[in-house]
């Protein structure tokens, strides 16, 4: 096989470099400011594998940009503070112990405030610290946090710095400190895909894949990535979302309809993306499987959002509309001209969230026996 052209946020540098080595595939490409990568592919740059936040994938798809059904999460990243190695680490669990390391600095180093996630959102917080004008003759700002954090681990003095910690875990001499303090914080999500122009699609698909699946969850990990992330289902998810739609169907009181709305569970993968569809599953760090949303085709032109569902203790972490927004993105991607769904008056929070996101209520009586609400989205 050829090698592999990326185009991707540098904070996934490291952990597709350590895949790759695991897989035997060669890396070459495009790795820095997310602004800068989405730039570059924008401007056509060969590549068989994109790598950028959430949103900018999503938006990638919604235009068919990215081959619909291979974007899958690596996982989120803090934006941390860090110093040298063999410096001690100071206080900054909240603003005043901050602002106290930051202004004890004499340099500090963070990427491009322009276009990098990083950058630019700690140059906000400089604001929001109300020390910009203070440390502006001692700020080092570089094209991504990765030759931030490698000038900063070689600087005389007392440096200090800001990034992903993805990028500040990945490099010799520098040591990772402590995220952002709450209120201050930000946690990125990135999001694998396959080009759809790429040379390589099948193989593309196949190491984003490897690249986001739970046999590569420990360098993802080791790597700094966390929480939750979203890919595309597969067999092995099938029995948990199987449990899934049952325990949360319990919850609320809902009858199961086997020969019915939910005979798709019989074979998911055949109903879902054997059919020209989605699956999405929703992993947690363990590799549990915490949530699900499918995409089913139906006639004239439109498509049907099912099987949206999240365990209890996964709920305000902002799945529901992670999940929303890959459905939407893929169905507008695949050219439906409009999305339909049904569901219970009970599922309230649902419903919001439904509402938020432009679907609005229809007359029709819903076809799923438990569901007595009809909503549609126009995707032209």
């Amino acid at each position: 096989m050829a090698a592999l052209r990326f185009v991707s946020a540098g904070a996934a540098h490291p952990v597709v470099g350590a895949v790759a080595r695991e897989a035997g595939v060669t890396v070459e490409g495009s790795f820095g400011a997310v602004g800068a990568m989405l730039e570059k592919f924008r401007a056509g740059e060969a590549c068989d594998v994109l790598i950028l936040t959430h949103a900018q994938v999503v938006a990638l798809t919604g235009s068919a940009d990215v081959v619909p059904g291979t974007a899958a999460d690596l996982g989120m990243v803090p934006t941390s503070i860090a110093v040298r190695a063999a410096d001690p680490a100071p206080d900054v669990g909240d603003a005043d112990a901050l602002r106290k390391a930051l202004l004890a600095a004499d340099a500090i180093y963070f990427p491009d405030p322009s276009r990098a996630t990083a950058g630019i959102h700690f140059a906000k917080v400089l604001d929001l610290l109300g020390i910009r004008g203070a440390v502006e003759a001692r700020v080092k700002t570089f094209p991504n946090g990765a030759t931030a954090m490698a000038a900063m681990a070689k600087a005389p003095g007392s440096p200090i710095g800001c990034t992903q910690a993805t990028e500040i875990l990945a490099t010799p001499g520098a040591k990772l400190v402590a995220p952002l303090p709450e209120g201050y914080d930000l946690e990125t999500v990135y999001t694998a895909s396959a080009n759809a122009r790429g040379a390589q699609r099948e193989a593309a698909a196949a190491f984003v894949a490897r690249l986001t699946g739970i046999d590569a969850a420990a360098a993802r990990a080791a790597a700094g990535f966390r929480g939750f992330a979203i890919r595309p289902a597969v067999a092995a998810d099938v029995p948990a979302i199987r449990a899934l739609v049952r325990t949360v169907l319990d919850e609320h009181g809902l009858a199961p309809d086997p020969s019915g709305i939910d005979r798709d569970l019989d074979d998911p993968l055949a109903a879902y993306p054997g059919s020209g569809g989605m699956l999405d599953a929703v992993a947690a760090a363990d590799g549990r499987v915490v949530g699900s949303c499918g995409v089913m085709p139906l006639a004239h032109g439109a498509c049907e959002l099912r099987k949206m569902y999240l365990t209890p203790e996964t709920r305000g972490h902002g799945l529901g509309k992670r999940l929303l927004e890959r459905a939407v993105a893929f169905a507008r991607g695949k050219g439906f001209d409009r999305i339909e769904l049904e569901t219970a008056s009970v599922l309230g929070r649902a419903m919001a969230l439904y509402a938020a996101a432009g679907f609005r209520p229809v007359s029709r009586a819903p076809a799923a026996r438990r569901c007595d609400r009809a909503f549609e989205l126009a995707l032209r």
